[in-house]
Parts: C-alpha cells; sequence; structure tokens
C-alpha cells in the first residue's frame, strides 16, 4: 500500500515515519511536510507545503494535490505543535484547520470497497465537550469528533490519544538538550509507576502503521472514536506476547 504521513519530523511523526518505512506492506511513504526530513529512503517521497507548486500549504487541499495522492489508502496525520509555541489563534489553525482541510481532500481518495484511512494523532486530555481547562484538550477533541463525524463508508476515522512520548534515538538530536535528556528520564520513571501514561515513539508507529496496514486496534475504538494510549499500549503488549508464543 501507500501511505501518507503529516509531522515527520516531530516526535510522534519520526517514529511513525520509521515504522512505514520498515514495513513490508507499504511500497511507497509519501510525506506532506512544512520542511525537509533529515531522512532518505527507496520508499520515501516529500511533498513540501507551502511550495511554488502548492502554494497555498496546509490551508486548503486543493484538487491537484488530491489527484497526486490518489492511490494512497491511508494518511497518519501527525502534525501538530505544542500549545506553549504558538498564539491560541496559530494552534488553532494547526492543529483543527489544517487538519480538517485534508479530511476534507482525502476522504475523496477512498470507494466502500477499499475505504481510506484517517489515523489522526491527538492526545491524552483530548475532550470532545470541549470542557477541559486547557487549549490542547478542548481544540484536540473538537477536531477528533469532526474527524468522526466526517466518516463514510469509504472514508474510515480514528483519533489516537498517546500520553508521554519517549523520542525514539534517531530522532533524539533534532531536539532540545532539555527534551532529549529530560523524556526519556520521565518515561522511565511513568514506565515503573503508572506505565499506561506513557508510550514510545517506535510503539506507537508500530501501532498506527498497523492500524492503516490492516484491520488490527480498530476495535479498540470507543464510541466518540478515539483509543487510549493505556489501551493501545495493552493491545501491543498482548500482540507482542502472543508472537512470543508461536
Amino acid at each position: 500500500m501507500k501511505l501518507i504521513i503529516t509531522g515527520a519530523t516531530g516526535n510522534a511523526g519520526s517514529g511513525i515515519l520509521a515504522a512505514a518505512l520498515a514495513s513490508p506492506q507499504i511500497t511507497q511513504v509519501t510525506l506532506l511536510s512544512r520542511r525537509p526530513v533529515p531522512t532518505s529512503h527507496p520508499k520515501l517521497s516529500t511533498i513540501l507545503l507551502p511550495s511554488a507548486e502548492h502554494p497555498s500549504g496546509f490551508d486548503a487541499c486543493p484538487t491537484d494535490l488530491v489527484e497526486k495522492l490518489r492511490g494512497h489508502t491511508g494518511v497518519i496525520w501527525a502534525l501538530g505543535i505544542s500549545q506553549t509555541q504558538v498564539s491560541k489563534e496559530e494552534y488553532v489553525k494547526i492543529t483543527h484547520d489544517y487538519t480538517m482541510s485534508f479530511v476534507k481532500g482525502l476522504s475523496t481518495l477512498g470507494t466502500p470497497s477499499q475505504p481510506f484511512k484517517f489515523i489522526f494523532i491527538s492526545g491524552e486530555g483530548a475532550d470532545q465537550s470541549e470542557k477541559a481547562r486547557t487549549l490542547f484538550g478542548n481544540i484536540k477533541g473538537r477536531t477528533e469528533k469532526e474527524i468522526r463525524l466526517s466518516e463514510t463508508e469509504g472514508f474510515r476515522t480514528v483519533s489516537v490519544r498517546p500520553g508521554g512520548i519517549i523520542p525514539i534515538v534517531e530522532h533524539r538530536p533534532e531536539m532540545s538538550f532539555l527534551m532529549r535528556t529530560g523524556l526519556p528520564a520521565l518515561g522511565a520513571v511513568f514506565r515503573a509507576v503508572y506505565p499506561s501514561m506513557v508510550i514510545n515513539s517506535a510503539d506507537l508507529g508500530t501501532a498506527t502503521v498497523r492500524m492503516a496496514t490492516s484491520d488490527w486496534g480498530w476495535d479498540l475504538k470507543t464510541e466518540e472514536g478515539w483509543i487510549g494510549n493505556g489501551r493501545l499500549v495493552a493491545a501491543l503488549a498482548a500482540a507482542k506476547h502472543a508472537q512470543q508464543d508461536i
């Protein structure tokens, strides 16, 4: 299959990209990215947004871009930013507006017999009722809800809510000193006392790529269309245990 990934330069996206490139089920990975990624691979191609060819960037998903992506059967949408790094308006634009522009465009790529899969990387604390105390929780929740309401027979959707994400080794040089040293240390503590609240970026990649290439994990969705970190971690552990028993 051919898979689209966004946010590949981030903590979650780097693990997802690594898993996609390693998957024998995936023949092509197309990145939609605001900047080049420090990775090269025979299966990998990148579409920069914005660019001279696509000047609207992530603000819109025009017909010519949709046609270029025809033949892809899914996307893992990991594009995002911390609410502490931008204004409220910019956070809403990146988290919600960009996502929903591409939900509208990419929803035309599937059929009832071969639905297009839209896997949205959300986060623990997202609240679809928008009653959270954080901007993150409300806007992620709003986006989750609107993605779910966009679902059709030819467009399957799910929101995955990772907790604390432990970066893969390859991504750590791209992070600040505080983040690349602090996150692994904090992750080790949480794995010991509250394991359902953390996930390795590599495991997040394994899970979402598996969901993109098969029906694995889709039964974990709640009625509101999301999968929590604890449930995802438990399902991965069970899958690994089952493989060891074979």
